[in-house]
């Protein structure tokens, strides 16, 4: 039977993640896309030197994958969250965690090419269904003519993001998921860095509010909810654990809904689960087809969630 702790842990880490859609929005009221990305990420990269410094982990990083994480940090962070960012200036929140919702599915497709894995017709009927959920959302988020455009800004952000899954696979099964995390963070963070200037002028003119939730996004959904998650995968199987996580665009568009007062259109929410349907029919078989590690499943399922 799982614990409080457990479930505590696990409903904490799906309202985090949830609420950084909600955050992006919010913060997008004042900084550039690029400005709020940079200023999140440099609250993180202090919070998460704090949090590995702090669990005394016993093997360290080699020096070669550091700078190897390093970039793919630049991809997986950097590149994410630009789009991700520049993407929500005319998508709501809820659609953009639907949208996100996809990046197993393009993880599926690209251990397919470029791993070469073998997927049984059930998970291709998962994808299939997913991108059908995808033109959906599309269909209904298009009632201006931007916002289409917006749709697939983010669903280049869900593509780096499977990029990231499927490159961050191999060190994940060489080291703790927070050491991975963190030289991952430092490294978007590093690219990020390219929006200073603007950070700097905007910061001073910036709304307080905004600004607070952009430190907010630093310090708890990029943060604090990795290391909730991480406890998770310690005490429940990877593949039950993710599960749960086909329930983050929802609590994401409520969230929109009373904070941002954010409605979708009803096309929009019936193609976003539509869409999350096909994700988890695709996972859910590809995780029956193979014995999977937790920190693998960590990669593969919610490294971009940060």
């Amino acid at each position: 039977m799982t614990s409080l702790k457990v479930n505590s842990a696990l409903a904490a880490t799906i309202v985090l993640w949830a609420s950084a859609f909600v955050g992006i929005r919010y913060g997008l009221t004042t900084y550039s896309p690029g400005s709020l990305a940079l200023l999140r990420f440099i609250v993180a990269s202090f919070s998460m030197a704090v949090i590995y410094r702090s669990m005394k982990i016993k093997k360290s990083v080699q020096w070669m994958d550091r700078l190897q994480l390093l970039f793919l940090g630049m991809v997986g962070i950097g590149l994410y969250n630009i789009c991700l960012n520049y993407g929500e200036m005319t998508v709501s929140a809820g659609m953009a965690s639907f949208i996100i919702g996809l990046m197993p599915v393009m993880t599926i497709i690209m251990s397919v090419f470029f791993l070469k894995e073998q997927q049984g017709m059930v998970v291709w009927f998962g994808v299939a269904v997913s991108f059908l959920g995808l033109f959906i959302i599309i269909l209904g988020e298009q009632t201006q003519v931007q916002l289409s455009g917006g749709v697939w800004i983010i669903v280049i952000s869900a593509f780096t993001g499977a990029v990231y899954s499927l490159m961050s696979r191999h060190y994940l099964q060489r080291y703790h998921p927070v050491a991975v995390t963190s030289w991952i963070i430092w490294g978007g963070t590093l690219m990020l860095m390219m929006f200073f200037p603007a950070l700097a002028g905007e910061i001073l003119q910036a709304n307080s509010q905004a600004t607070l939730a952009v430190i907010y996004m630093g310090v708890f959904p990029a943060a604090l909810a990795y290391v909730a998650w991480s406890y998770v995968l310690n005490h429940l199987p990877a593949s039950n654990a993710a599960m749960y996580l086909y329930g983050l665009p929802i609590v994401s568009t409520l969230m929109g809904f009373i904070f941002l007062h954010e409605m979708p259109s009803l096309l929009s929410f019936i193609g976003g689960l539509i869409a999350l349907a096909g994700a988890f029919i695709a996972n859910r078989f590809r995780l029956s087809q193979s014995l999977k590690t937790n920190h693998a499943a960590i990669g593969n399922i919610s490294s971009a969630k940060v």
